[in-house]
């Protein structure tokens, strides 16, 4: 069984509101709260979109492979995909993002990230605690370099991960060690990287095209992203909740594209409070430059 892990909460990014770096010029929210302009990655929200779609894509994955052990693989298949995806979407993305440089702390969650209501909360909860873990692996002394002087190592976080699924998420060993699994995880993190840039609907609607992503999946994340690109830390929250009501009754959506969305949404929810967290420290953070 899963362990759930019981921690503080961490607070959005060091790259939320100003993207802890000099602030572009972002689209005007309309009232209705989407965009006027073709809506692309706000700076705010970047790592915590990379570690949602990473999420989304490896919970695909995960759920697939462990579904040749019936549904309860599935169902830990999923929860490591997205963990172990998430993670490292979040990780390649804070190495390109985050900056002593003009840092501004974003809004700092004054409500609880936690949703009892999702039975995937707890995805959420050990991305953070992945992400706490990958600093000294990375950085050295325990800091990130920014910005990072070289192509990302992902063979040096690689390892952490697999060793965390197994140890942790009490992954499958032959899950892991699927051929599939690994190829995947590069596949979705080029995608996440290459993405950055793009304006969302038409990276996740080609992601869709390449039958690499369910078209149920792709069209909620594109609700999703409209709907919190304008907002705070606070009400990302509020409003991350309220899609996995929908996704939690929605009787249409088959049950791996619910897993799905659910352990992306918690992976959204906590992220957005961790790098809040990351923010507020400006160059205190292990993020943010080393000293």
């Amino acid at each position: 069984m899963i362990r759930t892990l019981i921690r503080p909460s961490l607070l959005l990014a060091c790259v939320l509101a100003s993207g802890c770096g000099p602030a572009p010029v972002e689209p005007a929210p309309s009232p209705q709260g989407t965009h006027t302009q073709a809506l692309r990655w706000p700076r705010w929200i970047r790592i915590a979109a990379a570690d949602i779609k990473g999420a989304a894509q490896g919970a695909e994955l995960g759920g697939a492979i462990g579904g040749i052990a019936g549904p309860e693989g599935a169902v830990i298949g999923s929860v490591v995909g997205a963990v172990v995806l998430g993670a490292q979407a979040s990780i390649e993305a804070a190495s390109r993002q985050t900056t002593t440089d003009g840092v501004i702390s974003g809004s700092r969650a004054t409500i609880d990230p936690s949703n009892a209501r999702n039975p995937f909360d707890h995805v959420g909860q050990h991305h953070n605690e992945v992400l706490d873990q990958q600093v000294s692996i990375i950085g050295p002394g325990g800091c990130i370099p920014n910005p990072f002087p070289f192509p990302f190592p992902r063979d040096r976080t690689q390892g952490p991960l697999w060793d965390y699924a197994l140890k942790t998420l009490n992954s499958p060993p032959e899950a892991l060690k699927d051929p599939k699994f690994e190829e995947g995880w590069h596949d979705s993190l080029d995608f996440v990287a290459a993405a950055e840039e793009e304006e969302i609907e038409a990276s996740i609607q080609n992601r869709v095209k390449s039958g690499k992503m369910a078209p149920a999946v792709g069209e909620q994340l594109i609700s999703y992203f409209t709907a919190v690109a304008p907002l705070d830390t606070d009400r990302l929250i509020e409003t991350t909740k309220s899609f996995e009501e929908k996704t939690l009754t929605a009787k249409e959506l088959a049950e791996e594209d619910r897993r799905t969305l659910l352990s992306a949404f918690s992976v959204a929810r906590y992220s957005a409070v961790y790098w809040a967290e990351q923010a507020a420290l400006k160059d205190a953070s292990p993020w943010c430059g080393c000293k």
